[in-house]
């Protein structure tokens, strides 16, 4: 029993999967334009992230350098100092000194590891961008391919339809043919039989002329006899 609820379960489940996966191709294109907009969509949302780390770098170095400006300002006050043997504010100022270099080296580094992540985004950036043009070919391809289908489908419905309405235009082209051809026939008849009454007239003319020759001949005859 378990046995047989277990095969209906397996072909409920296989039932429903060859639905999904019918579903899923004649939606195919659909399915890979949607796929092609969202990847679309986070390759903006990551160029836009790329030039916020950019602009964060730019603004780093800015203030590093400005770091580095005070530093040298820092150099310059101890070194007065140490020239007016003013050995207390020399190392005030070289405290500060240390820790400004602490600051510019920390400040250093993460422009550095701004620079490598700047770098890695702009290569993913370009790859991804490189693979979604790709992408972007193979769905217009596809489009043209569907839509060159399509008309093929089109053309090869309305050729079946004007098959049927081709035969009927050669029925009725064959109906006028037939119908002409009995009428010359017709009309050759009639003009047979106009020749052969013709022909009868013809006859009976000669007849009578034969017959005219014949009397006068034998008037001639008689009168000569006499």
């Amino acid at each position: 029993m378990f046995y047989l609820i277990e095969k209906l379960a397996t072909a409920a489940r296989a039932k429903t999967r060859e639905r999904l996966e019918s579903t899923v191709d004649s939606q195919a294109l659909s399915i890979l334009g949607q796929e092609i907009y969202d990847c679309e969509a986070n390759l903006r949302q990551a160029k836009q992230h790329l030039a916020q780390v950019m602009a964060d770098k730019v603004k780093m170095q800015r203030q590093l350098e400005l770091y580095k400006a005070k530093l040298v300002e820092k150099e310059a006050l101890i070194q007065r100092y140490l020239a007016q043997n003013d050995e207390q504010n020399a190392a005030v100022i070289a405290n500060a000194l240390v820790d400004q270099e602490a600051l510019i080296a920390q400040q250093q580094q993460q422009c550095e590891q701004l620079q490598q992540y700047e770098n890695r985004l702009l290569a993913n950036l370009k790859t991804t961008t490189n693979q979604l043009e790709m992408y972007r070919a193979q769905l217009h391809m596809a489009r043209t391919t569907q839509h060159a289908q399509q008309a093929v489908g089109k053309l090869a419905k309305h050729s079946n339809c004007h098959s049927d309405a081709f035969e009927k235009m050669q029925d009725s082209v064959t109906r006028l043919q037939a119908k002409q051809s009995a009428f010359d026939d017709q009309m050759q008849a009639m003009q047979q039989i106009d020749s052969y009454m013709e022909q009868g007239t013809t006859l009976n003319l000669a007849k009578l002329e034969k017959q005219d020759k014949v009397n006068a001949v034998l008037a001639r005859l008689r009168s000569q006899s006499h």
